[in-house]
């Protein structure tokens, strides 16, 4: 391959990367077109009205035919909980666009047919680990907020003022994500949907048990009357006393967890030490060919090493 294919592979792999970027990150959207499948349709309303043009056009089409298939609504359910401001077909989008990049540097870097794919495994993988990673520490940073939002709609609902002022406060008085979500809750009710169906929708957003068991409390006190303000409280306590326990365990197992680490860094160290006293011995791994796939072997061993000592090491409370 010559260095100008190579160069406008590279090129075109680098505009291809910044183009799924800026359709992800830069696009305007309302918050309501994160609610859900009942917003997800006003939004889809409200393109066609106005009749968008260009990219738009083609997207919204793709967006009405995906709407309805299970790995349509998955992939919308995780672009909530990550609060990306992108339809599923943009994401999809982005996703065919890196993983393109990824073949194009692939084979402009090596040559080969074999550093092509492992470039579009690659470039394929980077949009939804992305995904995953933010969606985790949002849900996280969410369950962490959970005991001062008990605390804070206590407060309120011992005041006199009802639950849906209780949650207003919430959404005002924290911060994000849990302002984020219980601002969704609202304007899901004022959209007409119930209170239960509403602070459903949370739970399928944030996916913890602990939000679980306040929604379950909140639906029956709704149901069935009593004191909500008195279970909440005493949910809030279980739930400290469980945040409790977690910090003593991670206490405990802070050995095995360092040891992960160690286990993964000490090969690497390894490899470095003896490439800086013997390079010609370690060249080897490098020579064109299927020898390159050793090193790519041993380092997804290792990564598999390290999330498995991380398992062993981690206990449900």
């Amino acid at each position: 391959m010559g260095p100008a294919i190579s160069a406008m592979l590279a090129m075109m792999a680098v505009l291809a990367i910044f183009a799924g970027i800026y359709t992800v990150v830069e696009r305007p959207a309302d918050v309501a077109a994160r609610l859900q499948a009942y917003a997800l349709a006003a939004e889809r309303r409200r393109r066609e009205e106005q009749g968008q043009r260009g990219l738009r056009k083609p997207l919204a089409t793709l967006d009405r035919l995906l709407s309805g298939q299970s790995l349509a609504r998955r992939v919308a359910l995780r672009l909530a909980q990550a609060n990306i401001r992108a339809t599923v077909p943009e994401f999809l989008l982005l996703v065919v666009a890196t993983g393109m990049a990824g073949t194009a540097l692939g084979y402009a870097l090596q040559g080969h047919i074999l550093s092509a794919i492992a470039g579009a495994i690659v470039g394929l993988s980077l949009p939804w680990a992305f995904l995953e990673r933010r969606r985790y520490r949002r849900i996280k940073a969410f369950h962490d907020q959970l005991i001062d939002v008990l605390v804070l709609i206590v407060g309120s609902l011992r005041s006199g003022h009802g639950l849906q002022n209780a949650l207003e406060l919430a959404s005002r008085e924290m911060g994000p994500p849990a302002s984020e979500e219980f601002g969704r809750v609202l304007r899901e009710m004022g959209f007409g949907l119930s209170q239960t169906e509403a602070l459903n929708n949370l739970v399928a957003r944030m996916e913890t048990d602990d939000l679980q068991l306040v929604v379950t409390a909140v639906n029956i006190s709704h149901e069935v009357g009593g004191s909500l303000s008195l279970v909440l409280e005493k949910i809030a306590e279980t739930l400290r006393e469980r945040v409790r326990l977690q910090g003593e365990i991670r206490v405990l197992t802070t050995q095995q967890r360092l040891t992960s680490y160690l286990l993964v860094l000490l090969p690497i160290f390894l490899a470095v030490v003896i490439s800086l006293m013997n390079p010609q011995y370690m060249s080897g791994f490098l020579r064109p060919g299927l020898t390159r796939l050793i090193p790519i072997g041993i380092l997804a061993m290792e990564l598999i090493g390290f999330l498995l000592t991380r398992r062993m090491a981690r206990l449900d409370v």
